[in-house]
C-alpha cells in the first residue's frame, strides 16, 4: 500500500496569492480564486492547504464537488457545500432564505434557484468568513456555473469562492468556458492555472518518501513529467513495477484487490466517483456487511478516499480508468443493474437527484423505452418545480420520443413544454424555434386538449412567430376545437385570451372572457387556473376605472395563487395591486405593500420577485418626491436585472433622469427599452408612451415624437378604455406644442387630441385622482394652451389632483401653473410660488423643474432663491421679455400684438432693440436663446 502524500510541493506562488485572497476575504473584501490545470496536476492537493489556511484565520469552509455523471441533477455541489452549513444548526437559528431552503439543503425538497442560493451564501457570510470550495466545474450542470458567477458577481461581504476545473478539458465550446472568462475579468478574482512541477517539486514528493536517490528522481521526473499524482502512482508502484501506460499506472491499486472488492468498483465506476454503499449493496447482491467490508479494503488500498461523510474515488481518473476497462456488454449490464436498484429503492415520492440517476443509468444501459420513461418523469417534475434540469431531460425525451412506439406524451406536448423551459431560462431563441415545431405538429385530428394546451403555450409567449397563426387566433382555435365542455385548457384558454384582451385594451372583451375562465376554474376547484382568470378580470376592470372590483380581484388572485402552491405568482399579484395604490387609489398603502412584498420574497428567497417589487418602490419613491431614496434602491437593484426586469429598470432610471434634468443620457436607456416593448406583442402602457415622448421632446427630437405619438394613435385605434384616450390626448397634446414652439407644429396631432378628449371629457373617474385620469386634467390645461385660451384654472385643477399622488408628480405640474399664471399677467400669486417651486425641487433634487423653474423666474425677473448668476436676458425690459416669449413660439408680429394687446408697430420696435440687445441678426435666433435661458457662460 503506498504512503498519501504528506506535503504540496512547488506551490509556494500559488499558496501566497490564495493566502493574500483569504486575508482580503477576512477584511470584507469579496474574492474569487479560479485554480485550473490538467488532471492529476495538484489542484485537489492546493485546495487542501488553502482550506487548512482559512479555517485557521476563522474562516467556515464549505466544500462542494461536481461528479462525473451526467444525470441532469442540477446544483448538486452547491446542495453538498451549503447543507454544511445548515446540517448540525435547528432551523429557529438559521437566517430567513437559509432556514426557508434548509429542506432543500438536506436533501428533503427539490426546488430551488440559483438566485436563492446566491442569497444563502451572503446570509452565511454576513455571519462570519466563508470560505466556499466549488471543485471540479469541468463537470458542472448549467446551473452550477450560473450559481458560481452569480455568487461571484454579487458577493458582499466576507466571502472567498474557489473554484477549480480541469484546464485541459475546458475547451472553447464546453459550458465553462465563457463563464470562466467572464469570472477572470473580475478584479476580485485570481487565476491559479496550476503547471507542471520542476525536478526540484518532484525531488521534493521523493523525498518526502524517505528516498535519497538521484536517479529515482530522475525517472520519476521523466515519466510524470511533472504532473504529482503520476509520481505518487509510479512510487507506489516501485522501481520493479514500472508500468508503460497510465491507464496500467491507475488500475495497479485496484487490481491488487480481492475479486469482490474489484467487482464491487468495476460496477461503482458506472455511477460516477462517489460511491452509494446503500445503492451498491442493493445492485451487486451482496450484503451491507460485505459491501462496507470491501470498500474498507479499497480505503487502505488508498483506492478510495473519505470526503466529508461521503467515499469517493480516489480520484476522477481512477474512476475513468476502471470504467474504461468495462467491456461495452459489461458497462450496459452494470448500468441495468444500478437502474433496477434505483428503481426498487427511489419509493413513490423520489427526489429529483434519484430521477436524474434513474434517467442516466437506463439510457447508458441502452434500454430506450425506460430512458424515455425515466426522462419524462424526470423531466415534468422538473419543469412543475420550475428548475433547468427540465431542459435537459425534456430534451433527451424529444430524442427518444421517435423510437417509442405510441409513446406519452405527444411530441407536441414535448415541444412546447421543453420551449415554456427554455423562456424561463432566457433561451429565447431556441423557445420560438420549439414553439414553431409544436405548432406544426397541429393536425385537424389532433386530440382537442393537445391542440388547446400548444395554442396557449404560444400564446403566453411574448413574440407572434413570423409564418404561424396570431396569438389571439390560436385561442380562438384552441377554444373551437374544446367545444363546450368544462376543463382545465378550456378554463386556461379564456384565462389566457382574457389577458391578450387586456393588453390590447379591449376591456370589455377581457372582463367578459376572464368571468368564463373563472366561472370553470372554479367549478373544478382549479386554483391553478382561476387565479389566472381572477388578476385578467382585475386588470380589465381597474383600467376602466373601477378601481376597488379591480383592487379586490387582484387580491382575490394572490389568495388563489397561495391555494395552488404558487408563492411567486402571488407576490405577482400582491406587486400589482401594490402598483394599482402607487398610481393614486392610495399611494402611502402601495408604498407600503410594496416594501413588504418585496421583504417577503426576500424572506421567501424569491430573488426575481423581490426585484420586481423594489421597482415598485423604486416607482413609490419617484412619485413621492424622495429622488434620491428611489436612486439609491434603483442602484442596489441594478445588479440583479435580467431581462425583462432590465427594461422595468430603465422605466425607473428613465424618469429619474427625466426629472434630474440629464435628458441627454436618458435617451439611449429609452430608446433600448421602447425598442424592446416593441417587439412584445403587447399595446405599451400609456404613461410608457407619455414618457418617451418627454423624453424626445426634451433632447429636441420633435419629429421623433411626433412619429411615435402618430403611430400609437394607430395602434390604439381599438381601444375601448376612456383612459387610453386620455393619455393619447395628453401625448399629443404635448408633442405638438412642443412642435410649435420649436417651428415644427403638427396640426394633425391638435385634431386627433382634440377629438380623443371630447370623447372621454365627461366619461372618466375623476375620484380617485389616478396618474390616468391626471393625464385628462393635464390634457384639458394643454387643449387651452394649445388653442390659445386661458390654462391657469386647468393647471391648478391638475395640481391639486396631482398632490394627491405625490410631491414628485406634483412638482412638474405645479411650474407649469407657474408659467400659466405668467402667461395671464397674474404675476402676485406666480411670485409666490416660484420660489417655493424652486425651494422643492432643491429639496427633492429635481434639478430638471428646478433648471425650468430658474429659466421662468429670469424671463419675469421674479427673483428666486439661489440663482445669483448672470442671464443674457437680464437686459431686456419686462415688455422686451414678454414679446420675446411669444416671439419664441414662432409668432408674427401681428400675432404679438393681438397675444400682448399692443400695436403692430410698438411691436416692431420690441423686435428690433430685442434683436439688437441679444446680439443676433433674426428672430430665429432670438427665439433659440429665449430656449436656453440657462447660466451663461
Amino acid at each position: 500500500m503506498g504512503t498519501p502524500l504528506r506535503g504540496l510541493f512547488g506551490r509556494d506562488r500559488e499558496i501566497e496569492e490564495a493566502d493574500a485572497a483569504l486575508d482580503a476575504a477576512a477584511s470584507g473584501e469579496p474574492r474569487v480564486l479560479l485554480v485550473g490545470g490538467d488532471a492529476g496536476i495538484g489542484k485537489t492537493s492546493l485546495v487542501g492547504v488553502v482550506t487548512d489556511h482559512a479555517r485557521s484565520r476563522g474562516f467556515r469552509v464549505l466544500v462542494g464537488h461536481c461528479l462525473d455523471i451526467d444525470d441532469g441533477v442540477a446544483l448538486r455541489p452547491v446542495r453538498e457545500a451549503l447543507r454544511q452549513a445548515v446540517v448540525f444548526r435547528s432551523d429557529e437559528g438559521l437566517p430567513p432564505v437559509t432556514r426557508r431552503l434548509a429542506p432543500y439543503l438536506r436533501g428533503e425538497a427539490d426546488a430551488v434557484t440559483v438566485d436563492e442560493l446566491a442569497l444563502v451564501v451572503a446570509e452565511l457570510a454576513a455571519e462570519g468568513p466563508i470560505l466556499l470550495v466549488l471543485e471540479d466545474l469541468h463537470w458542472a450542470d448549467r446551473s452550477t456555473v450560473d450559481f458560481a458567477v452569480a455568487v461571484a458577481r454579487t458577493a458582499t461581504g466576507p466571502l472567498c469562492l474557489v473554484l477549480t476545473h480541469r484546464a485541459d478539458e475546458v475547451t472553447r465550446r464546453h459550458p465553462f468556458f465563457g463563464a470562466l472568462a467572464e469570472l477572470g475579468r473580475s478584479p476580485s478574482a485570481s487565476r491559479l492555472d496550476l503547471r507542471a512541477l520542476d525536478a526540484d517539486g518532484i525531488a521534493g514528493i521523493v523525498t518526502s518518501r524517505g528516498l535519497d536517490d538521484a536517479e529515482v528522481t530522475r525517472s520519476v521526473f521523466e515519466r510524470s513529467e511533472g504532473n504529482p499524482l503520476y509520481a505518487e502512482e509510479l512510487l507506489a508502484a516501485g522501481p520493479d513495477g514500472l508500468p508503460e501506460q497510465l491507464g496500467a499506472l491507475l488500475l495497479a491499486r485496484a487490481d491488487a484487490l480481492s475479486d469482490e472488492a474489484r467487482g464491487l468498483l468495476r460496477l461503482a465506476s458506472a455511477h460516477g466517483s462517489r460511491l452509494d454503499s446503500v445503492l451498491l449493496a442493493e445492485a451487486s447482491g451482496l450484503g451491507a456487511d460485505a459491501v462496507d467490508a470491501c470498500l474498507r479494503e479499497a480505503i487502505d488500498a488508498n483506492v478510495v478516499r473519505r470526503v466529508g461523510d461521503h467515499l469517493d474515488f480516489r480520484h476522477g481518473l481512477v474512476r475513468e480508468a476502471v470504467y474504461d476497462d468495462l467491456m461495452p456488454g459489461e458497462r450496459s449490464k452494470a448500468h441495468r443493474r444500478l437502474a433496477e436498484a434505483l428503481e426498487r429503492t427511489i419509493g413513490s415520492r423520489p427526489a429529483m437527484a434519484d430521477l436524474g440517476q434513474l434517467t442516466f443509468h437506463w439510457h447508458a444501459a441502452n434500454d430506450v423505452p425506460r430512458a424515455y420513461g425515466a426522462a419524462v418523469r424526470a423531466g415534468l417534475r422538473a419543469r412543475t418545480l420550475g428548475i433547468a434540469q427540465a431542459i435537459t431531460h425534456l430534451d433527451l425525451a424529444l430524442e427518444l420520443h421517435s423510437q417509442v412506439p405510441g409513446a406519452e406524451p405527444a411530441r407536441a406536448d414535448l415541444l412546447w413544454m421543453l420551449a415554456r423551459a427554455c423562456e424561463r431560462n432566457l433561451e429565447f431563441d431556441r423557445t420560438r424555434r420549439l414553439l414553431g415545431e409544436a405548432l406544426d405538429e397541429l393536425r385537424d385530428d389532433t386530440d382537442p386538449q393537445l391542440a388547446a394546451r400548444v395554442y396557449t403555450a404560444y400564446a403566453v409567449f411574448f413574440e407572434e412567430l413570423p409564418g404561424h397563426l396570431t396569438h389571439l387566433d390560436a385561442l380562438d382555435r384552441a377554444l373551437e376545437r374544446l367545444g363546450n365542455r368544462p376543463s382545465h385548457e378550456r378554463a386556461r384558454a379564456f384565462a389566457i385570451r382574457a389577458e391578450w384582451q387586456l393588453h390590447h385594451e379591449h376591456f370589455t372583451a377581457a372582463i367578459a372572457d376572464a368571468e368564463s375562465a373563472i366561472e370553470i376554474a372554479t367549478a373544478l376547484d382549479a386554483p391553478e387556473v382561476l387565479y389566472e382568470g381572477l388578476g385578467a378580470r382585475g386588470g380589465g376592470y381597474f383600467y376602466r376605472g373601477d378601481y376597488q372590483r379591480g383592487l379586490t380581484d387582484t387580491e382575490a388572485a394572490a389568495a388563489a395563487a397561495r391555494r395552488a402552491g404558487l408563492e411567486g405568482e402571488a407576490l405577482i399579484f400582491d406587486m400589482e395591486r401594490a402598483f394599482m395604490l402607487l398610481s393614486g387609489v392610495d399611494p402611502p398603502a402601495g408604498l407600503r405593500l410594496a416594501r413588504e412584498t418585496r421583504n417577503e420574497a426576500l424572506t421567501r428567497g424569491l430573488p426575481a420577485q423581490a426585484v420586481r417589487a423594489g421597482l415598485e418602490v423604486v416607482h413609490g419613491l419617484i412619485g413621492a418626491g424622495e429622488l434620491r431614496q428611489a436612486e439609491s434602491m434603483l442602484d442596489e437593484l441594478s445588479g440583479d436585472l435580467v431581462t425583462p426586469d432590465l427594461i422595468r429598470g430603465h422605466l425607473a432610471r428613465v424618469r429619474l433622469l427625466l426629472l434630474q434634468g440629464r435628458a441627454q443620457a436618458a435617451l439611449p436607456l429609452e430608446r433600448e427599452r421602447m425598442r424592446a416593448v416593441g417587439q412584445w406583442n403587447v399595446l405599451p402602457d400609456l404613461q410608457w408612451l407619455l414618457l418617451h415622448a418627454q423624453v424626445l421632446i426634451a433632447n429636441g427630437l420633435v419629429e421623433d415624437a411626433h412619429t411615435v405619438v402618430r403611430d400609437h394613435l394607430v395602434d390604439f385605434a381599438g381601444s375601448d378604455n376612456p383612459q387610453a384616450a386620455a393619455g393619447l390626448a395628453h401625448a399629443a397634446y404635448e408633442s405638438a406644442l412642443a412642435g410649435r414652439v420649436l417651428g415644427s407644429p403638427a396640426p394633425d396631432l391638435v385634431e386627433r387630441a382634440d377629438a380623443l378628449l371630447a370623447s372621454v371629457d365627461d366619461a372618466l373617474v375623476l375620484t380617485p385622482i389616478t396618474v390616468w385620469s391626471l393625464s385628462l386634467l393635464c390634457a384639458r390645461a394643454l387643449r387651452a394652451e394649445i388653442h390659445g385660451r386661458p390654462a391657469a384654472d386647468r393647471w391648478r385643477a391638475a395640481f391639486d389632483g396631482a398632490r394627491t399622488i405625490g410631491d414628485g408628480v406634483a412638482l412638474p405640474i405645479r411650474w407649469r401653473l407657474v408659467r400659466a399664471l405668467l402667461a395671464e399677467g397674474k404675476r402676485d400669486e406666480a411670485r409666490t410660488s416660484l420660489p417655493e417651486v424652486v425651494a422643492e425641487a432643491k429639496a427633492m433634487g429635481m434639478n430638471g423643474v428646478l433648471e425650468d423653474a430658474i429659466r421662468l423666474g429670469r424671463r419675469h425677473r421674479i427673483p428666486v432663491p439661489g440663482d445669483d448668476r448672470p442671464s443674457k436676458l437680464d437686459i431686456l425690459t419686462s415688455r422686451e421679455r414678454e414679446v420675446l416669449d411669444v416671439l419664441a413660439t414662432g409668432a408674427t408680429n401681428r400675432a404679438i400684438a393681438e397675444k400682448l394687446f399692443i400695436s403692430e408697430k410698438t411691436v416692431s420696435v420690441h423686435v428690433t432693440n430685442l434683436l439688437a440687445k441679444l446680439g443676433v441678426t433674426n428672430r430665429t435666433e432670438a427665439a433659440a436663446v429665449a430656449r436656453d435661458l440657462a447660466v451663461v457662460e
